[in-house]
């Protein structure tokens, strides 16, 4: 019986994350997208989707070790195996992989020939025989692929138009909101449909968030880090600081303290429903390098320190 485990690179005692992550790292290796439509590695690839059908769904993966340890019987088939219920547990079997379908371009039948070797099934029976457990309609290959998107139009949501597989274009619409990893399904705009009647593959965009230079995101938040100088933050200013929208005018109030939190409201990422999370703005005082042969500004400083000296701080330590 064909070894799944060795076709996904994995020992039969991989976890379900070890399952998961070779079959993603081998599926888009040899995603004919990537391969230029090689007829090796094609092949490999419906090989890796095969495996996965069965080793990444545990119903599926413990009636094949099963009959991959069951003894074999005279007609080269497992101790145990019935058509019927190969059917029933391998029957509209998909390949998935955190819920990005990569392949819907085989059949149980094609399953059991994979496994079992040869064209046939048993008793000399040809292939065909087997219609009754080909209950999927013939469906193209889906296509995988990887979108980058900016922080903000990952936050405010885009249009963009994307070259599918099959060499054509289509606008596609990325809702507010996204996060980096998150995938958008394109019904219908994967491979094309293997045979007359079949129904075409879908496509599958795994979103790249740039990361922003100074913005970075809390939930429906967005925080800032504001280097502010110590006469901004004793007697207040107005700044221009960055979002998603381009830059704002914030105004530090007068005696704003190092870790203070100001609010822009209804400045961070924009929810489904429409509504806004605020963008915060952290405040850090950043202290001056006084030149040693700056002595009129050491005496400024020292000034201060004796006229500010009964604010100073309660330290409770």
């Amino acid at each position: 019986m064909k070894d799944l485990y060795k076709t996904l690179g994995v020992a039969e005692s991989a976890d379900e994350t070890a399952i998961k992550k070779a079959y993603r790292k081998l599926a888009k290796e040899y995603h004919p997208d990537v391969t230029g439509n090689d007829k090796k590695k094609t092949e490999r690839f419906k090989e890796i989707n095969e495996a996965y059908a069965v080793l990444g769904d545990a119903q599926k993966r413990k009636e094949y070790d099963r009959l991959k340890h069951a003894p074999v019987r005279p007609d080269g088939m497992p101790e145990g195996f019935d058509p019927d219920e190969f059917a029933r547990h391998f029957g509209g079997a998909r390949a998935s992989a955190g819920g990005v379908e990569f392949s819907g371009d085989f059949d149980v039948g094609d399953l059991f020939s994979s496994l079992f070797g040869g064209g046939g099934a048993p008793g000399g029976r040809a292939t065909q025989s087997w219609g009754r457990v080909r209950p999927r309609q013939s469906r193209g290959n889906d296509a995988i692929g990887q979108l980058p998107v900016t922080f903000a139009e990952a936050a405010l949501g885009t249009k963009r138009t994307v070259r599918t597989g099959g060499g054509t274009t289509v606008e596609i619409s990325v809702p507010p909101g996204v996060e980096d990893g998150g995938r958008l399904r394109v019904p219908g705009k994967g491979g094309a449909a293997p045979a007359a009647g079949g129904v075409a593959g879908d496509l599958y965009l795994e979103l790249q968030v740039r990361p922003d230079p100074h913005l970075r995101r809390e939930g429906d938040d967005i925080e800032l880090d504001l280097p502010v100088t110590i006469p901004e933050a004793v007697l207040g200013a107005k700044v221009q600081v960055p979002t998603v929208e381009g830059p704002v005018t914030l105004t530090v109030p007068p005696g704003t303290s190092s870790g203070a939190r100001l609010r822009l409201r209804g400045r961070g990422v924009k929810k489904p429903d429409g509504q806004r999370g605020d963008q915060i703005v952290r405040v850090e005082i950043v202290a001056p390098k006084l030149n040693p042969d700056d002595a009129e500004t050491r005496k400024l400083f020292e000034e201060l320190a004796e006229r500010t000296a009964g604010n100073a701080p309660v330290r409770r330590f």
